[in-house]
């Protein structure tokens, strides 16, 4: 029994340490410990459920006893993929993906696993044991470890370096001791904020100006360092508010204090900036071999991106975004053909191509989660519970969509005859799913269905192919790949042509009338096409003719769009504006009438919907014998572009058993016979009081 809780998942004594003993699959059909062992390994694991029984992890425990090595929710289609080796619910562990590292530190075949916590630990774990525990200075953001020109141990022995990224530095160690720190060169200060800032050293600002001047900058969008933002944090109307500006100004002025009485003093530094590093990762400089020379690439919260030289002391290449990196993947060789795929805050992916910043950029439709970065393809998880994968040119190939939010991405990649490179995927429910291109062929679980933090895959022990699990509780899981497992999807699952396929279909049998018509079409085929575009052009011809006699007659007898409502639209040609004649501009009429009767009026809305004036519109309206209207002409004066004219006309009626009638609204060109726009208004039944 394990570390874990984990049943007949292999014998205790094949620790961890052992390179896990023999063949995988030798340990899984293992029948188990002798009766005095066993007896002994159930005492410890029953004091173990005591224990956790009391810290409230009695029921996960107990859930735990009952699991066997097979992965809980794996089905015949999803066959069980990982072996447990060993787990640890006390490891007190809070990273994720990218501060979980495993690494050949000792250089003697033993890869140990490294884990840098948000508690600033960095542990190392030999086996099943923690090995050494280092203190960091900084809450790290990322760990590494990776090889450089000049690391060559004693007697030819290859040991890694071990490279922690917290906060503005990345720390470098050697044989788990501090060698070297590297600090992200600062941002480019303003040369205003610069001024600003030598005035008041140089006593030729008062503390007041120079917040005035700052907080001036703030406003226009100018972005400062953090000297200048703690500076304008004492806004004015606070608690003595002018002499803390002038405290605080006064620490930075060359005659103040402690500098004026020594008069070898230097000048006051200059305001600079400092960035933190988001994300990590390494790209070989020469060769692809496990152990060959790697440069480090790491991302900023300003958008920079630094590819460092082999030696990590100094920027080999600097690239700028428009957003801050926040996962990094690099594939390839620096001296050679690379690429590094960059994930961003603003849901875009970008890529450098050969040292040079590419133009293709991929518009994901939610934040990344996960980057992977092969050959060929760029795999993206997202916060909308998908899978995207896309070709290196840009095309979205498939995306695959999961059952939780996803919490890391994994390259899982085997050297085999032939290599098979998957993708592994830790859920939110605790789910671990291996995808090979689009299909599932892995399914594990964590013990309780715990939230996962972080997956890291690759050598571990002697072992070549193991996965660190980190939970949210601060547990550490260890599950091992057998030998023989597969990898290859199901090949009834295979994309390709559904089985309908190969369905018939159930066409019907000829009959006498379709054999004739079928006879008749390869005798009159000629004449058969030559009718066909002969009524084709009539009704051509008929659509041009409709067509032009709209033009040459005008717009007409269009009703509105309501009972007591008529509109058209139509075009007024004319003079626009005095600049000579122009082409045709469009106009809108609105008409609308209100009242009960016997006097009704009616409101005329025109607006020029064209680009340029038109002037002197005359509109007239005309009514049968049952109104009488007080004007029957308006002229508008002018008509700008995008602005309306409104005039009424008042409307009597005159004969009060007539029922109603309509009223006609005419626009009019005067050099033209017809109206431009006519609107039909539709009048209401009067009610006439005696």
């Amino acid at each position: 029994m394990s570390r874990g809780g984990y049943p007949d998942a292999m014998p205790a004594a094949s620790g961890y340490g052992d390179g896990y003993g023999g063949d995988a699959s030798a340990r899984a059909s293992a029948s188990g410990p002798d009766p005095a062992e066993a007896h002994q390994l159930q005492r410890e694991h029953d004091a173990m459920l005591r224990q956790a029984a009391q810290m409230g992890m009695g029921d996960q425990m107990a859930q735990m006893r009952t699991e066997t090595s097979a992965p809980s929710g794996a089905t015949a289609s999803t066959p069980p993929l990982w072996l447990d080796a060993w787990s640890d619910p006390m490891a007190n562990v809070d990273a994720d993906s990218a501060c979980v590292e495993s690494a050949d530190l000792a250089g003697d075949g033993e890869w140990r696993l490294v884990v840098a916590g948000a508690d600033r630990k960095l542990k190392v774990w030999n086996g099943t044991k923690i090995a050494s525990e280092h203190d960091l200075l900084d809450a790290p953001a990322a760990v590494k470890a990776f090889y450089g020109e000049h690391l060559q141990g004693g007697g030819g022995v290859r040991r890694p370096f071990l490279a922690v990224a917290a906060g503005a530095h990345v720390f470098i160690y050697r044989n788990l001791r501090p060698y070297y720190k590297f600090t992200v060169p600062p941002l480019e200060t303003n040369s205003r904020e610069l001024e600003v800032w030598t005035r008041v050293g140089d006593d030729r600002m008062t503390a007041g100006e120079a917040w005035d001047e700052l907080s001036a900058m703030r406003d226009n969008g100018i972005r400062l360092t953090s000297r200048s933002v703690d500076f304008l944090d004492i806004e004015d109307g606070t608690e003595d508010f002018r002499a803390r500006r002038e405290r605080f100004a006064a620490r930075w002025r060359l005659n103040s204090g402690a500098a004026a009485a020594n008069a070898n003093a230097k000048p006051p530094p200059p305001p600079t900036q400092h960035t933190s590093v988001t994300c990590f990762t390494t790209l070989k400089r020469e060769s692809e071999e496990w152990d060959a020379p790697e440069s480090l690439v790491f991302g900023t919260e300003h958008g920079q991106v630094f590819v460092l030289d082999a030696k990590a002391s100094g920027v080999e290449k600097r690239f700028q975004l428009d957003a801050a990196p926040a996962f990094v993947s690099a594939h390839g060789c620096l001296e050679g053909d690379h690429r590094v795929a960059i994930a961003c805050r603003d849901s875009k992916v970008y890529t450098v191509k050969d040292g040079e910043l590419s133009g293709i950029v991929l518009e994901l439709e939610a934040q990344p989660v996960g980057l992977i970065r092969t050959a060929k393809h760029v795999v993206v998880g997202c916060m909308n519970d998908a899978i995207h994968c896309y070709h290196a040119r840009g095309k979205k190939l498939y995306t695959v969509y999961v059952p939780a939010p996803i919490q890391a991405l994994e390259l899982m990649e085997i050297q085999r005859a032939r290599t098979a490179r998957c993708v592994v995927a830790a859920l939110k429910n605790g789910e671990i799913r291996v995808y090979n291109d689009k299909h599932l062929v892995g399914l594990a679980r964590v013990p309780g269905n715990e939230p996962i933090r972080g997956v890291r895959f690759g050598r571990l022990g002697r072992e070549d192919n193991a996965l660190a699990v980190t939970t949210r509780s601060g547990a550490l899981h260890v599950k091992i790949l057998p030998r023989l497992a597969k990898l290859d999807p199901d090949p009834a699952r295979r994309a390709g042509p559904p089985p309908e396929q190969d369905i018939p279909l159930p066409v019907p049998k000829k009959t006498k009338l379709y054999v004739e018509q079928t006879q008749r079409e390869r005798e009159c085929g000629v004449e058969m096409h030559r009718a066909f575009q002969r009524d084709l052009c009539k009704l051509r011809l008929g659509a041009a003719r409709a067509y032009a006699k709209v033009l040459r007659d005008g717009g007409g007898g269009g009703g509105g769009a309501g009972a007591f409502r008529g509109s058209k639209s139509g075009s007024k040609s004319g003079r626009g504006g005095g600049s000579g004649r122009g082409g045709p501009v469009s106009v809108r009429l609105d008409a609308q009438v209100q009242g009960l009767g016997p006097l009704f009026k009616i409101l005329v809305k025109l607006v020029n919907a064209g680009n340029r004036t038109i002037r002197d519109v005359p509109i007239h309206l005309s009514c049968g014998k049952m109104y009488a209207l007080e004007t029957t002409r308006i002229v508008a004066p002018a008509l700008p572009p995008g602005l309306a004219f409104e005039c009424d006309a008042r409307v009597t009626c005159v004969d009060p058993g007539a029922g109603a009638d309509v009223v006609k609204v005419f626009v009019c060109d005067e050099e033209q016979t017809v109206p431009v726009i006519t609107a039909v208004v539709k009048m209401p039944l009067s009610e006439f009081f005696e």
